[in-house]
C-alpha cells in the first residue's frame, strides 16, 4: 500500500524557490533542497523528478507569486508615470504600490536574470519558461509606451515595439545589478528623462 503524503506540495515549491533565488541552480544541491524544502530524497525525485523538475515547478511560482505584480503594474498602467514606478519598485526606490503586496528587490535580484546568467540556453526546458516570460514582458512594456503616447505622456516618435524591447533588457540587466549591490536608484529617472516629451 502507498504510503501517504506528509508534506505540502505548494510549500515544498515556494521552499525550494526560495533556495534556488538564493544560491542559483548549480550550487543548491538535493541535500540543501530536502532540508530547506522538508521533503526527503525519496519523495522530491517521486513527486518532482528531481532538481530539475523542482526547479520548473519552483520557476513557475516565482513568475506567479513574485513576478506576477509587476506585471499588473505594467500591463494595467496608462502611461509614464506607471512605468517610471515599475522601475522605483525593481529599484528598490519605493516599497508600496498599492498594486498587491509587491516586495522591493533585495541582493537576491530577479530569479529569471539569474537563471539566464547562470544557464543561458543550456536548459530546453527552461528556456521555454524564460522565453514566455520575456515575450509578455516585453508586450506589456510596449503596449504601456503605446498607451502612454495616446496619453501625450511619452514622446510620439519612439517605436514602442523596440523601446519595449529595450525597456525588458534594461530591467534585466537591473535584476542583474541588483544581485551584485549595484543597482543606481536614478534609474527610475533616467527612464522618465529617456521617454518623456520635451517640454512646450
Amino acid at each position: 500500500m502507498p504510503r501517504p503524503v506528509t508534506y505540502d506540495r505548494a510549500k515544498v515549491i515556494e521552499l525550494a524557490a526560495l533556495r534556488f533565488w538564493e544560491d542559483g541552480f548549480a550550487d543548491c544541491d538535493v541535500e540543501t533542497l530536502t532540508h530547506a524544502a522538508g521533503v526527503n530524497r525519496h519523495s522530491l525525485y517521486k513527486a518532482f523528478g528531481g532538481k530539475s523538475g523542482l526547479f520548473l515547478d519552483a520557476l513557475d511560482f516565482y513568475l506567479d507569486q513574485i513576478a506576477a505584480p509587476y506585471l499588473a503594474l505594467l500591463e494595467g498602467g496608462a502611461g509614464l508615470d506607471e512605468l517610471v514606478r515599475y522601475f522605483e519598485i525593481a529599484a528598490g526606490v519605493v516599497n508600496d504600490t498599492g498594486h498587491g503586496d509587491i516586495q522591493r528587490y533585495d541582493r537576491r535580484g530577479c530569479l529569471i536574470a539569474n537563471t539566464v546568467a547562470e544557464m543561458g540556453r543550456s536548459e530546453p526546458q527552461v528556456s521555454v519558461i524564460i522565453d514566455r516570460y520575456y515575450d509578455r514582458v516585453e508586450r506589456a512594456f510596449a503596449a504601456l509606451i503605446a498607451r502612454g503616447q495616446a496619453a501625450g505622456s511619452i514622446r510620439a516618435d519612439l517605436d514602442p515595439g523596440a523601446t519595449g524591447r529595450w525597456l525588458l533588457l534594461t530591467s534585466q540587466g537591473m535584476g542583474i545589478s541588483v544581485r551584485m549591490g549595484a543597482v543606481s536608484a536614478d534609474l527610475p529617472n533616467i527612464v522618465r528623462m529617456a521617454l518623456a516629451p520635451p517640454l512646450a
